[in-house]
């Protein structure tokens, strides 16, 4: 078997339906409906469909927040990766469902012909459509694993797409938005996580939360707790606690470290002074960034990088 595929850098920001979605797969041009709405904002159905798979691994649609749930209309065999790592190599039988997180470079592998559905679900319009329909707060989608799902409601409603995309007509708009908006019901109601069940775990993060908190804070050392525990969606408390739980030090202690590790590398590799290391690292002065470095690391700056050209600790 190949070595799994690097991870993508999540800075870009793909869009998992259309022309997208089959450039991506290197399939032909799509039959594609996209629905926009003032209040759930975009959803779009896309049926993928050729007699000569391209054999390769998919390229990466880039970071999302959103699901793409498929349904494959006939048999077919395929390996998939996420994130960089290898999940599964299975036959599947014809309307096999697949809910896939669009936030964990899902890749796939096709070696026979291919006919399927795909439904594009942004996490905020899931949690709008609940909202606007009296539901529990909206979470996520249940994680049903690589060898996907039965779900005779999704089989009938992509039989259905399919018919209105082959016979088109005046009303076909219409019954797609009708088709849309029935699978954003379905999906939360049959395999939506509510936030409140969510938070009464005694858990941690989900894996896809720990990697998402530390991406961002990674980028930004100064990202807030409510943006973090947002980006999760989760409240700040619950945010808090199960990143303690996940981690073994609170976010603003994992935030801390992170600036301080920057820090020494700066210290270590650069002719910045220690002032215009501090601002560079998001502490609000040099004595706030001295007192912090000094409790985690047991010496001054200055004292440390002194150190570290000659070996041997500097005064003071």
């Amino acid at each position: 078997m190949d070595a799994p595929p690097p991870a993508s850098s999540r800075t870009g920001r793909g869009r998992a339906y259309g022309a997208h979605l089959a450039a991506c797969l290197d399939l032909p041009q799509p039959r594609s409906h996209v629905s926009r709405t003032l209040r759930r904002g975009l959803l779009a159905l896309s049926e993928l469909r050729t007699d000569r798979p391209s054999r390769e691994l998919s390229a990466s649609l880039g970071y999302d927040d959103a699901y793409s749930v498929a349904v494959h209309l006939r048999p077919m065999r395929r390996e998939m990766w996420r994130n960089g790592r290898f999940l599964a190599d299975a036959a599947l039988e014809a309307g096999t469902v697949f809910i896939v997180d669009m936030r964990q470079d899902p890749r796939v592998l096709v070696r026979d012909p291919w006919h399927s559905m795909h439904v594009y679900l942004p996490i905020s319009s899931l949690s709008a459509c609940a909202e606007e329909n009296g539901m529990p707060a909206f979470a996520g989608l249940a994680d049903h694993g690589p060898a996907g799902l039965d779900d005779p409601v999704m089989r009938q409603l992509a039989d259905a797409a399919s018919a209105a995309f082959a016979h088109p007509h005046r009303a076909s708009g219409l019954l797609l938005d009708a088709i849309l908006d029935a699978v954003c019901i379905h999906m939360i109601g049959r395999h939506g996580v509510a936030r409140r069940a969510m938070q009464g775990r005694p858990h941690g993060l989900a894996p896809w939360q720990e990697r998402r908190a530390k991406e961002l804070m990674e980028a930004n050392l100064d990202l807030s707790l409510s943006d973090l525990a947002r980006e999760c969606g989760l409240s700040v408390a619950h945010f808090g606690r199960a990143f303690k739980r996940s981690t073994g030090m609170a976010p603003h202690q994992w935030q801390l470290s992170r600036r301080i590790s920057r820090a020494q590398a700066m210290l270590a590799g650069s002719a910045l002074t220690i002032a215009e290391i501090a601002l560079a690292c998001g502490f609000s002065s040099q004595s706030h960034f001295a007192t912090a470095f000094r409790e985690s690391i047991g010496i001054a700056p200055g004292r440390w990088r002194r150190s570290t050209m000659t070996g041997q600790p500097g005064p003071g």
